[in-house]
C-alpha cells in the first residue's frame, strides 16, 4: 500500500512540473546573429551622429561669434571682417587711420581656428562660389618668411618690414564684413565633410539676420 502511495504522488509531481525544454543550437545562433547586427548598427549610428555633432558645433561657433561681432560693431563704430579659407578662417578689423584690414590679436573669441581633421569649408558670396586658399593667413606667414630669409639691403629697416607685413595682410582682404551700419555681406558659408551628405551652414538672410542649421543634400 505504501509502495502504490509513493509511485501516485511520484507521477502527480511530474505532471504538476513539467520537464522544462532548453534552447536548441540553431536557436542560440540565430540570437546572436542578431544581437551582432544590432550592435553593428548602434556602432555606426553612433560614429556618425559623432561626426555630425562636430560639425555642427563648428557651424554654431561661427555662427555665435558673427552674432557677437554684430552687436559689437554698432554698438562701438568699427567694421570687423570674416576671412576664410578651406580649413580654417580668421577674423580682422578695419584699422580706419591706416584704411588697412588687421588681424585681431587681443580678442580670444575672435581668435584665429583651424577646422577639425576631415571638415572643410566652402563660401558662397551673392550666389557664386569663391575659391578659397587652404589657410587664409597661410600666404601672408610664408611670404613674411621668405622675406626674413632674404638678405637685407641698406634700404631695409624695422619700419620697412612692417609696412611689407602690412601690404601682405592686405592683399587677403575678408570675405565676409560686419559694418558698424548693421549691414551685412550676403554669403553662404558650407561645412563638409567627405563620404558625409548632412552638411552644415551659416548664411545671411536679407534682412541681416545670420542662420545657422542643417542643408540635407549633396552639394
Amino acid at each position: 500500500m505504501t509502495a502504490l502511495l509513493t509511485d501516485l504522488q511520484s507521477r502527480n509531481s511530474r505532471r504538476a512540473c513539467p520537464r522544462s525544454q532548453g534552447f536548441t543550437l540553431l536557436e542560440i545562433l540565430v540570437v546572436i546573429v542578431i544581437v551582432g547586427v544590432i550592435i553593428s548598427v548602434a556602432t555606426v549610428s553612433i560614429g556618425v551622429l559623432g561626426r555630425d555633432r562636430e560639425m555642427q558645433e563648428q557651424a554654431e561657433r561661427v555662427w555665435a561669434v558673427l552674432q557677437q561681432a554684430k552687436e559689437e560693431c554698432e554698438l562701438q563704430g568699427f567694421d570687423v571682417g570674416l576671412r576664410i579659407g578651406a580649413s580654417g578662417y580668421d577674423f580682422l578689423r578695419f584699422d580706419a587711420r591706416r584704411h588697412q584690414w588687421l588681424p585681431i590679436g587681443d580678442d580670444d573669441l575672435m581668435a584665429p581656428r583651424s577646422m577639425p581633421d576631415g571638415l572643410r569649408l566652402r563660401l558662397w558670396l551673392e550666389g557664386r562660389e569663391v575659391v578659397l586658399v587652404e589657410r587664409p593667413d597661410d600666404r601672408v606667414e610664408n611670404t613674411a618668411e621668405q622675406n626674413a630669409s632674404e638678405p637685407r639691403g641698406d634700404s631695409d629697416s624695422p619700419a620697412s618690414d612692417t609696412a611689407k607685413k602690412d601690404d601682405k595682410v592686405k592683399e587677403l582682404p575678408p570675405q565676409i564684413m560686419v559694418l558698424s551700419s548693421g549691414d551685412l555681406s550676403s554669403f553662404d558659408l558650407r561645412f563638409e565633410r567627405d563620404g558625409n551628405d548632412a552638411h552644415w551652414h551659416v548664411f545671411s538672410r536679407p534682412d541681416g539676420t545670420v542662420v545657422a542649421e542643417q542643408l540635407n543634400e549633396t552639394i
